[in-house]
């Protein structure tokens, strides 16, 4: 329960008081934790008052400033939210509100969610005990938890969830709740993925999906039917109608059956990832959507309409609704959004994510209620199969419907189209956004595109603050917007800077001016940090292979490894860089490394590398992993001090490339793993060391070195 002060300042000092018994209760905080963050709401509020947010881990003296919380017009309330939390951690809050009642103090205290659920230990379920075949439909196994006590259904590598072509999906989810899958294959869904239909406390992690989707029985004018006439739509690798409180995690979604069509063709129609539907009928349990850690993707021949879509967008309590959060995910190949938060977006966060390859990235067009946070992510490779774009960032309807508010910070912009975008909702193109310190670069100017904002309705509510915009085609500032404060250093409003900017590894650097910091949301103090931290040269496909040659195709420009394990992978002590136009990698000090793909192993199956080893190593490895957890048993060890992993040889440092043959077949099980894993570790002398690869090769059991 949280307390509140009323303020008094009198020479110095600072009079308290709680409300007498006799006096109605005052307005109550209420907080919705996550895992790394948690929403915040103060109801029975009034707008032109000011507020001050601020937080500590519980035990400590030292507080945190957070970010102000925001005016909500729809709902009379302060709403906002704090990030970067630790999970399964007890912090404290403050927030003081001054408004023309006074100044009022309100403290309380909340616990972030855990990194896993609670399993409870007799209801562990091996998949290869439950599955039979077909559609596995957990509701009718009577498959479920409780809370503190999940259920907790495990699969393996040989044990793949193959539904009927006419099923209506692979995994039944029904309205079970307190459920976790893991390591789960669906190598076929039927119509959909998961299903499930006013479920609640769904987590699944590390699970692999492809080939769902209705197979078209014809075409007309570009666009899909199935066999009973109708328009094929919203076939979902995650369909998870009328549910919340779902965490989809560490998974890789690729390969629907067919792709969706163009714009060219009508409005683009066909398969999604994930489908944000979260209006479960208890409104305890509406929204809180944590996706993260996920690589969704289609190709450029097979296309989701949108990769992650929402339900009902146009409604307060349409797509994820309320309280949640995507970071850290890749999403790519849409003919329309990459994402779409259109709905209520009521505390929903989207930040260090890495969007590319659609019509539009993120839609925040209608924000319903608000406020919405999108920041530190990467938008950039834009465009259809077509190669056309729209926005980078579109936004609209603000006045057609209940309104809010999208605040947009530290986010790195490449497009070939426009960036923040007007654009129409029900016939509203106007927009509320506050943004600050976002890097958007475009390219060609024509008069509806190349600019780095197109505002035009100039809401006043609307600020624009601290923005590096620029145009390459007209070598300046392109934008259609009141501008509310300016980029600081106009010497680097050129295209050198602006090219140099743009060829630069996320995430992007520059100083922020004074006073336009972000508190807790702006992560790094000194300088503007923007982007997700992976290299922005190309797209973020998967390897995908059998009997092929990884030296073929791996280029590391292409094939960017990100962080393997954020506790390993020292972002400060260690690093990572590509040279010989992306032929090598060399990681230095403590690096820990992944590319994200399909990689099958059989008994006869050598993975083949050439590297060179510089200097102290404890840890000198290549690995193929399922599921980001790093442990020994997936780590193939050629060099260092410390026995870990599969010690497969033992190079030491010596002069030169060496090349190595390993017969990965005869330490790993056979199947098909979702990581490359790259491995320099150097604990205790993290600035030490270096380790180069080049010319990667999984070779299968008869195929010639």
């Amino acid at each position: 329960m949280c307390r509140i002060l009323t303020l008094c300042f009198l020479t110095g000092f600072v009079l308290s008081a709680r409300a007498g018994a006799d006096e109605p209760l005052p307005e109550q905080l209420t907080i919705t934790p996550l895992i790394e963050s948690a929403g915040i709401e103060l109801p029975g509020q009034s707008a032109g008052g000011d507020n001050t947010l601020r937080f500590r881990e519980a035990g400590t003296t030292q507080w945190q400033d957070a970010n102000p919380l925001y005016f909500d017009p729809v709902n009379g309330s302060l709403s906002g939210a704090v990030v970067y939390l630790k999970p399964s951690s007890h912090y404290d809050i403050e927030l003081s509100v001054t408004d023309d009642a006074g100044t009022r103090l309100y403290t309380d205290s909340f616990y972030t969610g855990a990194d896993k659920p609670p399993v409870d230990p007799q209801k562990i379920y091996h998949l290869k005990d439950i599955y039979q075949g077909g559609t596995l439909d957990v509701e009718a196994l009577g498959i479920e938890g409780a809370p503190g006590a999940w259920a907790m259904i495990k699969g393996d590598l040989n044990t793949p969830i193959v539904a009927p072509e006419d099923a209506l999906s692979a995994i039944r989810i029904g309205a079970q709740s307190y459920v976790y899958f893991e390591d789960i294959t669906i190598a076929q869904g039927g119509q959909l993925g998961f299903f499930a239909e006013e479920a609640h406390h769904i987590w699944v992690n590390g699970c692999d999906i492809s080939q769902w989707g209705r197979r078209p029985a014809e075409y007309r004018k570009g666009i899909a039917y199935d066999d009973r006439g109708r328009q094929i739509n919203y076939d979902s690798a995650f369909f998870m109608r009328r549910s919340g409180v779902i965490t989809v995690e560490n998974c890789y979604v690729h390969d629907p059956v067919f792709g969706a069509n163009h714009w060219g063709n009508g409005h683009p129609k066909g398969t999604n990832a994930f489908l944000a539907f979260a209006n479960h009928p208890e409104e305890a349990f509406q929204g809180q959507i944590i996706l993260r850690n996920n690589t969704f993707t289609g190709t450029d021949e097979v296309r989701f309409n949108d990769v992650v879509e929402s339900r009902f967008n146009l409604n307060s309590d349409g797509g994820f609704i309320r309280d949640s959060a995507v970071y850290n995910n890749t999403f790519a190949y849409a003919n329309d959004d990459i994402i779409e938060l259109d709905g209520g977006q009521h505390n929903v966060l989207v930040y260090n994510n890495d969007f590319s390859h659609g019509y539009g990235g993120i839609s925040v067009a209608p924000v319903r209620r608000g406020p919405s946070y999108i920041f530190h992510n990467t938008v950039h490779s834009m465009g259809d199969e077509r190669g056309m774009m729209w926005a980078a960032i579109k936004a609209g309807g603000v006045s057609s419907n209940p309104e809010g508010q999208v605040n947009l910070f530290n986010n790195y912009v490449y497009s070939s189209g426009n960036g923040i975008t007007a654009s129409y909702v029900q016939g509203d193109d106007g927009f509320w956004v506050n943004a600050v310190n976002n890097v958007i670069i475009t390219g060609p100017a024509t008069d509806v595109s190349g600019f780095s904002i197109l505002d035009k309705q100039f809401d006043a509510r609307s600020l624009f603050t601290g923005n590096y915009l620029f145009n390459l085609d007209t070598a300046s500032e392109r934008f259609q917007a009141d501008i509310t404060v300016p980029f600081a250093d106009s010497t680097k409003l050129n295209t050198a800077f602006a090219q140099s900017l743009a060829e630069q590894a996320a995430p992007k650097t520059m100083n922020i001016a004074d006073g336009l910091t972000v508190a807790n949301f702006s992560k790094f103090a000194g300088g503007l940090i923007t982007g997700k931290t992976r290299p922005v040269t190309g797209a973020a496909p998967y390897l995908s292979f059998s009997h092929v040659l990884l030296e073929e195709m791996l280029n590391f420009n292409k094939f960017a490894p990100a962080s393997y394990d954020a506790k390993q992978d020292d972002t400060v002590n260690g690093g990572m860089t590509i040279s010989d136009d992306g032929s090598t990698l060399t990681l230095s000090g403590n690096a820990w490394k992944q590319i994200a793909g399909q990689f099958t192993v059989d008994a006869g199956s050598r993975l083949v590398a050439t590297v060179k080893i510089e200097g102290p190593a404890e840890i000198a490895a290549l690995g193929l992993d399922t599921n980001l957890k790093q442990g020994p048993g997936v780590i193939l060890s050629f060099g260092g001090s410390q026995s870990y992993g599969h010690l497969v040889d033992d190079l030491g440092e010596q002069d030169g490339w060496q090349r190595l043959v390993i017969p990965v077949g005869q330490y790993l099980k056979a199947g098909n793993y979702q990581y490359l894993t790259f491995i320099l570790d150097n604990d205790a002398t993290p600035q030490a060391g270096k380790i180069h690869f080049r010319h990667i090769a999984l070779i299968q059991g008869g195929d010639e070195i």
